[in-house]
């Protein structure tokens, strides 16, 4: 009998030790758990908090990428109107071009004018020094006097030779032409017969 109760109370202490040892086990992992909780909580802020930089860093992306949409439009629109400037400008540089080489031939033209102009110039100075010379002496005088009447007589007679020959070829007013010079008297007699017909 005294050793079922010495059994018993072994027994007891065995279970009281087991309980203990339970509840000290019990109360860590109690411990083990709120700390955990703790951590998870710290843990669930921090990802919350690295969620809000994420949004905050993902809208700051999204205005920023705005942005740039905006800037590469308005880059695009300064690049079409710096090319149309460019075509407008080479357009332009083509006209100034051709007006150049058109400028160039008439300048050209005109300094072979003034180089003309200037021989011309030339001789009339050398005609006008030898009518002064001329001039100087009555003897020359009379000589250029009677040179510029027959130099008017002669112009006079060649501007009535073409005044003839125009009219000529316009017609010659029902004249005669003998030997390339019309008759202004009659000197031919004309006879115009009848036309023979086949009966006679």
């Amino acid at each position: 009998m005294k050793n079922k109760i010495l059994i018993l109370y072994i027994l007891l202490i065995l279970g009281l030790i087991v309980i203990f040892i339970l509840g000290t086990h019990y109360a860590l992992l109690i411990k083990e758990r709120a700390a955990l909780n703790k951590t998870m909580a710290l843990l669930e802020k921090e990802i919350a908090g690295y969620r809000n930089q994420l949004d905050s860093k993902q809208r700051e992306f999204e205005v920023r990428l705005s942005e740039m949409a905006t800037q590469r439009e308005q880059l695009q629109r300064q690049l079409r109107e710096v090319e149309d400037e460019f075509m407008q400008t080479r357009t332009m540089l083509s006209q100034i071009k051709q007006e150049t080489e058109s400028l160039k031939g008439e300048n050209r033209l005109l300094s072979d004018k003034a180089a003309s102009l200037e021989a011309r110039l030339y001789s009339l100075n050398e005609e006008k020094l030898d009518l002064e010379r001329r001039l100087a002496s009555p003897k020359e005088l009379k000589k250029a006097v009677r040179e510029a009447k027959a130099l008017a007589h002669k112009r006079k007679m060649e501007e009535s030779k073409m005044i003839n020959e125009a009219a000529l070829l316009a017609g010659n007013r029902g004249y005669l032409i003998k030997d390339g010079k019309p008759t202004l008297h009659p000197r031919y007699i004309i006879r115009v017969l009848p036309a023979k017909t086949d009966q006679e």
